[in-house]
């Protein structure tokens, strides 16, 4: 399945921030690869040590590539699929680094089928949450890289109601989890292309079921249903 998946993916497309050979997104498939196939300690070792090292992460700068968003969901299928436990722990901490470090500058957001220039942790953030079942199996480690997807919290607006005081009410699907307010938010619109950034959620109320309703005040945008709000300090994490 995973070999499959990695033959899916145009890696070529993907940008490689450096200059460097070894961040090569051509390679993080390669490494992929070697992961999903190994059969010894070693080679699971080193398969794991070239994803480390560049492309997907950079461990000793503690930097994130835009490749990693394309590597999660392979990651994902061997947390759940690996031949054995080893491939298995590998993936997931691989996972976990990827959601912990920072993109490089500039290169800090990907495009995704629910909208463009999505923060890379965002976008990330989303794939685990979709295999949550997965990662719960893997037990305490699993269950503390599912709190961390809570905190890049994603909310799709479905309906709005303009205030007399100019404040606008919206009812709306949360991702995540519950925040304080008021939190800066970064817009994301099927009327535009880029981002919308100075969102201001004063008030926020959801149930365990994700059914939230939420108060925008200042705001530079008019959101309407289809769009969506994610944390604004996801989008300026650079290293």
């Amino acid at each position: 399945m995973s070999l499959d998946a990695i033959d899916a993916v145009n890696w070529s497309a993907i940008p490689s921030p450096t200059r460097n050979q070894w961040d090569d997104p051509e390679g993080v498939a390669h490494a992929l690869r070697l992961l999903t196939v190994s059969t010894t300690a070693n080679e699971t070792g080193d398969a794991a040590a070239l994803l480390a090292g560049g492309g997907f992460v950079c461990s000793h700068a503690a930097m994130v590539f835009p490749a990693a968003y394309a590597a999660t969901p392979i990651l994902l299928d061997l947390v759940e699929h690996g031949r054995r436990p080893r491939i298995q722990d590998a993936a997931l901490g691989l996972l976990d680094d990827a959601l912990g470090y920072l993109p490089i500058a500039g290169h800090n957001r990907v495009d995704t089928p629910y909208g463009t220039d999505v923060p890379l942790c965002c976008a990330i953030a989303r794939h685990i949450r979709g295999r949550r079942s997965a990662l719960v199996a893997r037990g305490k480690y699993g269950r503390q890289i599912l709190a961390e997807t809570e905190l890049h919290w994603w909310m799709t607006i479905e309906e709005t109601e303009l205030q007399p005081d100019g404040a606008l009410t919206a009812l709306a699907t949360l991702e995540g989890s519950p925040f304080e307010t008021p939190v800066e938010a970064e817009l994301h619109s099927p009327r535009s292309e880029r981002p919308a950034t100075d969102v201001w959620i004063d008030a926020l109320t959801a149930d365990a079921s994700g059914a939230a309703c939420i108060q925008l005040g200042r705001r530079q945008s008019e959101p309407v249903p289809g769009s969506t709000l994610c944390p604004a300090e996801c989008g300026r994490r650079e290293h």
